[in-house]
């Protein structure tokens, strides 16, 4: 029985629903653009794609990468076994359908985010393995799509994904994960090299730097113009300030890198994304209630 229980635990860790946090202000960020009010359809889609869906998705490539070292929000991974892979799907099909139930159209966005994450791990395909088509994944259909879900649990209507505030939306969003994306891969350079994963850590190494720095105070202007639009000068100084504030810390955490030091670059990236996920979900939560 206590094998049993200690196993189950391993596969929920392996969901590293903590690490889906990052994600939630993508969600959250296309939900306050979308003008929709929080309510039961709210929770059940963000359980739904950060639960079910990031969680799955997460624990399918911890089985098909098999770290041993440290991995993003999981210093000392859990083994993996055979009974991950069928738990990680598992956890993915029944997202799906319940998903179906809700929305036709968050069911379609889901199914299309779905093959990208699973192509994204899958050995055969192994977009991880490909630095630009790694970093593209991730900015546009987990980025963008993150931000899409939110708009579409506020707006069911998927051509309103092309008004002027969702395409910004999508674009700012996807500036800041395509910023802050190449850090998560940093300190695990070298398991990625053992593995044969050219990732864009691996391809670009301490280069990672000025462009995460450079995409957010891309991310500031676009993220700025929209908040100063639609909400006024206040909540857009917040987050210019708050993106400005990140790109200054990641600087500084350029100057101190040293490749060695594994450890040191692991904290230096779950401080930035706590920082960065408790900032964001504490100011869209606050629109969200009194906006």
């Amino acid at each position: 029985m206590r094998f049993s229980a200690m196993r189950l635990k391993d596969l929920f860790l392996h969901l590293r629903l903590h690490w889906q946090a990052f994600l939630a202000p993508l969600f959250l960020w296309g939900f306050l653009l979308s003008g929709g009010a929080v309510g039961l359809r709210f929770w059940v889609v963000f359980f739904i794609f950060h639960v079910m869906f990031y969680g799955g998705a997460t624990a399918l490539n911890s089985y098909f990468d098999r770290d041993e070292g440290p991995i993003g929000g999981l210093w000392n991974p859990p083994p993996v076994t055979r009974a991950l892979l069928y738990f990680s799907l598992g956890v993915q099909a029944l997202g799906m359908v319940l998903i179906f139930f809700v929305s036709r159209t968050l069911f379609g966005l889901a199914v299309v985010m779905g093959a990208v994450g699973t192509a994204y791990s899958l050995p055969f395909i192994r977009l991880k393995a490909r630095p630009w088509a790694s970093l593209l994944a991730v900015s546009i259909f987990q980025g963008m799509g993150g931000t899409a879900a939110g708009w579409l649990t506020g707006r069911e209507d998927w051509l309103s994904l092309f008004s002027p505030e969702a395409l910004l939306g999508m674009l700012a969003a996807s500036l800041v994960l395509t910023g802050f994306y190449p850090l998560t891969q940093i300190y695990q350079r070298e398991q990625d090299r053992k593995r044969g994963d050219i990732s864009f850590a691996v391809r670009w190494g301490e280069k990672c730097f000025p462009l995460a720095i450079g995409c957010m105070l891309a991310a500031a202007l676009v993220m700025g113009y929209l908040m100063g639009t639609l909400f006024g000068v206040g909540p857009a100084a917040v987050v210019v300030g708050g993106l400005l504030a990140l790109a200054g810390l990641i600087a500084i955490w350029w100057h101190r890198y040293d490749d060695r030091r594994v450890r040191e670059n692991y904290l230096w990236m779950m401080r930035l994304g706590t920082l960065m996920t408790v900032g964001f979900l504490g100011f869209l939560g606050y629109m969200l209630a009194f906006g």
